[in-house]
């Protein structure tokens, strides 16, 4: 009896961890020019967003969520690395950061990767396309601005938010989930209740975030959660969730899977995406 309360106590112990560790996936980085945190400054309160987010931002840390990606349109407008019209414009960045005016491979590489990403986006959405263009920049800094000698053949995926969301419905009509249920979805809550769990499981297959035999898809959820981060230390931090979750899930419940692995280890970016992007 004592054993088996050792072994309880072991596994929770391990969930926090691995919680704790997916929410740390946010800490802190270095933080960007001078020039570039007051234009966030000023972005933010002129759109009204939380003064919390400032502290991501000037840490250089920039969710996929709509108002960070209008947040660098705003900022990308005032320091000179987007327009509107003319679109991505990497001179503004290479005033900001000088390492990157050495080498002309590595420009071609960001505004190559830029046009790929923004061609992909709404044409309307002016920022989804400077968030996409200034993310292949945090991409090649991460890197320290290194060439890569193979480039992609395939443009780079952009992940759809928008048919996130609609997957919820569409995932909600398919279950026959009640209405109640659905409206807290959509606020970004999701109780653990076996029409939830079958939800979770039919918006992850839907989005290609989970697959019944392989689990969550790190690639796919590191596009979507994991800005400025190394897919790397983005996997070793989920597969600490995912492996302390394993033990306590029935290995014949499907739903209950899903929700203890993709909901679970990414619960608080999930519900960050679907609170600032819901309809």
């Amino acid at each position: 009896m004592m054993q088996s309360s050792v072994q309880i106590i072991t596994a929770g112990v391990l969930l926090l961890t691995g919680l704790t560790s997916i929410s740390a996936s946010f800490a802190a980085r270095d933080p960007p020019p001078q020039q570039l945190r007051e234009a966030q400054a000023a972005c933010v309160k002129y759109l009204g967003i939380c003064e919390n987010r400032l502290v991501q931002y000037n840490n250089s840390i920039y969710p996929l969520d709509h108002d960070t990606m209008c947040m660098v349109r705003c900022a990308g407008i005032i320091v000179g690395f987007w327009d509107d019209n003319q679109g991505f414009k990497l001179e503004g960045l290479q005033k900001l950061f000088p390492e990157l005016a050495t080498d002309e491979r590595v420009q071609q590489q960001i505004l190559s990767c830029a046009v790929q990403r923004i061609a992909a986006c709404p044409p309307t959405d002016t920022c989804a396309k400077a968030y996409n263009g200034f993310r292949c920049f945090l991409e090649s800094q991460k890197t320290g601005f290194v060439v890569k000698e193979n480039l992609p053949e395939q443009p780079p995926s952009v992940f759809n938010v928008q048919e996130f969301i609609r997957s919820l419905s569409i995932c909600g009509k398919i279950l026959r989930i009640p209405k109640n249920l659905q409206d807290l979805y959509h606020q970004g809550v999701f109780p653990n209740d076996e029409k939830t769990r079958s939800l979770i499981r039919c918006v992850g297959i839907r989005n290609e975030l989970y697959d019944d035999v392989l689990g969550p898809n790190i690639p796919q959820l590191h596009k979507l959660f994991g800005a400025g981060q190394l897919e790397t230390e983005f996997r070793r931090k989920a597969e600490i969730c995912i492996n302390a979750n394993q033990p306590l899930l029935d290995p014949k419940d499907k739903n209950a899977q899903a929700y203890g692995k993709l909901y679970r280890c990414f619960s608080k970016p999930f519900s960050a995406l679907i609170r600032a992007n819901a309809m």
